[in-house]
């Protein structure tokens, strides 16, 4: 009785549309619906693109880039596939296509990083901030070409499974894990050379 009494009862809730319900929205012609699914979006898609590129400035622009793509593509997407797997997918596209054309820009950026004084520890080994993970890891990162990079950063920081990176390039699952198995490969040799007081974190943590 008593949860007969509570559906009767009229709340001012309102369920927030998912992103299937909020495309279908856009399409009928809402872009306060756009401007929705942009709020919700911003942070992941930059996020993705900061970790893919390692410069926030450009990961900014890339981001504007990935949503005016985005508009002027939704009417594309094929309500079938999860939406982040589709908008994953145009990230990366944007984002390979960026480090491609702005390579030389990308190395200057790189070999500008400054490390951070590290604090080692006799009982406990070398203690790492994670803004010194990020400047190491887009020092070694920078030999990798960019499909293996972002397929790195998919995996290995957005922790996706090899098949939905498959998906979202459009590519066989043995080619995700053909790239990623060479992208470990050459920035463990980065690492050694360039940062050999790293390697032993590397090897403790495959």
């Amino acid at each position: 009785m008593a949860a007969e009494l509570r559906l009767m009862i009229s709340t001012n809730e309102s369920v927030e549309p998912d992103d299937r319900q909020l495309v279908e929205t856009i399409r009928n012609g809402d872009p306060a619906a756009f401007e929705q699914l942009v709020k919700r979006k911003t942070s992941k898609v930059y996020s993705l693109c900061y970790r893919i590129i390692g410069n926030s400035e450009d990961a900014k622009d890339i981001s504007q880039l990935v949503f005016i793509k985005l508009w002027e593509n939704l009417q594309k997407y094929d309500p079938a596939y999860a939406f982040d797997t589709w908008l994953y997918r145009m990230v990366t596209n944007v984002a390979i296509d960026f480090m491609r054309n702005k390579q030389s820009r990308e190395n200057a950026v790189n070999s500008n990083l400054r490390l951070v004084k590290t604090v080692t520890d006799a009982e406990q080994g070398v203690i790492v901030q994670r803004k010194e993970i990020e400047n190491v890891f887009n020092a070694v990162s920078s030999i990798l070409s960019p499909k293996q990079k972002t397929i790195f950063v998919m995996r290995e920081m957005d922790d996706l499974p090899s098949s939905e990176i498959a998906r979202i390039l459009g590519c066989r699952e043995s080619t995700v894990r053909n790239h990623l198995f060479n992208a470990r490969k050459l920035m463990q040799q980065q690492l050694k050379k360039r940062f050999p007081e790293y390697s032993r974190l590397w090897e403790e943590r495959a």
